[in-house]
């Protein structure tokens, strides 16, 4: 495996990090989810792989418990906003500190300065500031109600458009 002896610390967030580390696993490298205590897990199946634990960073004995891990790691993949991990005592100066060798990996949705660093970063935020949106309404029916703009559609609908798109793809 090309990462086996790699060592990799996966903060618990949404797709982007958890998908990051079974990437990482599949290829061989150790993964250690930390989940907030109270959580239920991944409950997705990008959990393959990885091993797991609770930890509440906000609390000195669990913010010292992954400081510790991350002495030993190789790749700290973090995915919060702006300034959290800052907050806890538990971003990039300190960690490097302890571990200059340590890849930190940041992936938040809008990086960590400027304008929507604090904000959450989701797919329909994205396609909203990239005039993406509007341009949805020619792949899916929409509606004008007194209420606004109401689009329908079903889960299947977008496969079939990616699947005529990628083919499409082909004869470019």
């Amino acid at each position: 495996m090309a990462l086996r002896g790699v060592r990799v610390i996966e903060l618990a967030g949404l797709a982007p990090g958890p998908f990051c580390g079974m990437v990482l696993a599949d290829f061989g490298a150790e993964v250690v989810r930390v989940d907030r205590v109270g959580s239920h897990g991944d409950v997705s199946r990008l959990g393959r792989g990885k091993r797991s634990l609770a930890l509440d960073l906000k609390q000195p004995r669990g913010a010292g418990v992954l400081r510790r891990l991350c002495a030993r790691a190789d790749v700290l993949l973090e995915p919060f906003r702006g300034g959290v991990m800052e907050k806890l005592h538990l971003g990039p100066d300190i960690l490097l500190q302890e571990n200059p060798k340590l890849i930190y990996a940041r992936l938040s949705g809008f990086g960590q300065s400027g304008r929507f660093s604090k904000a959450a970063g989701h797919d329909i935020n994205y396609l909203a500031l990239s005039g993406g949106r509007s341009i949805l309404s020619k792949f899916f029916p929409v509606e004008n109600s007194k209420n606004g703009s109401l689009a329908r559609t079903s889960r299947t609908e977008p496969v079939g458009w990616w699947g005529t798109f990628l083919h499409n793809l082909q004869d470019s």
